[in-house]
Order: structure tokens, then sequence, then C-alpha cells
């Protein structure tokens, strides 16, 4: 499989470098965004696997960005990331086919956590895809049965 590319959203520079090394030190090829404007501007140009993203930000928030990042990339695994967590938040994340809701501070077993969950969903994925365009060989001493 090629080097998955991660796309970091947040408009704290501390957290996004944070991110970045942890995720770089683990092989991933490592992209950023302030806001999920520029987030966004990324992911048109550039196919994302796994998408970090805060939800309180300038601009456009995290909420929003989910609600548009699918028009371009739907196949994107999102981890969605807040210090100002609510049930609304959280609710809209799932609603909206979030991957992982974290909550600030982040602990690095959170993240690694969120990470393979991520990966583990695009792998399934592929495989499924993979499945729909494999025919399937019947032995010729059995009919092929249908349910």
């Amino acid at each position: 499989m090629a080097k998955m590319k991660v796309l970091i959203i947040d408009d704290e520079a501390d957290i996004r470098e944070r991110l970045k090394n942890i995720l770089e030190r683990k092989g991933y090829s490592v992209f950023t965004a302030a806001d999920g404007v520029d987030g966004l501007a990324i992911v048109k140009e550039t196919i994302i696997d796994i998408i970090y993203c805060d939800i309180v930000m300038p601009r456009m928030d995290g909420i929003e960005f989910l609600d548009n990042v699918r028009k371009f990339n739907p196949r994107a695994e999102v981890i969605m990331v807040t210090g100002c967590s609510t049930m609304e938040r959280c609710v809209a994340s799932i609603e909206k086919s979030a991957c992982a809701y974290l909550i600030k501070p982040l602990r690095v077993s959170d993240i690694l956590e969120s990470l393979s969950k991520a990966v583990r969903r695009i792998c399934e994925k592929e495989e499924m895809i993979c499945a729909a365009f494999v025919p399937v060989r019947h032995p010729k001493n059995q009919a092929a049965r249908s349910i």
C-alpha cells in the first residue's frame, strides 16, 4: 500500500505541529491547514486518506468542513477533535460519518488508536470494493445458489 496521506486541520499551530510530528514518525505523509477553508483547498488538490479536524475554528468550523469534504473526497476518514465538547457537536460528527471524536488535550494513545481505527476502516472499504469486482467461481459439481 502506498504511503497514506493525512491532513491536520486546527487553528492552534502547536497542536498541528505536535500531531504532524507524531504522524510523520509513524511514516505518514502529512499536510496541515489552519482552518476548514484552507483544509478544503488541500482536499480539492490532493487525495487525502485521513483527516484530523478541529471543530471550533475561524472561517469554516469542523462540522461545516465535514459537510463539504464529502463532496470532494467521500472515502476520507475524518477524525473530529475539539477542546469544547458538547453533545450536539458529538452527535453531529457521528451523523456526518466521522470516524472518531477526540477531546483535547490529546493523548498520544488516543491519537494512535483513532489512526488505527481509520486505517482499518479504509482497508475494510477497499476489501469490499475488491470483492465486488472479483467473479465468484463455483465448482462444476455444485449449482450456484442465490439468496
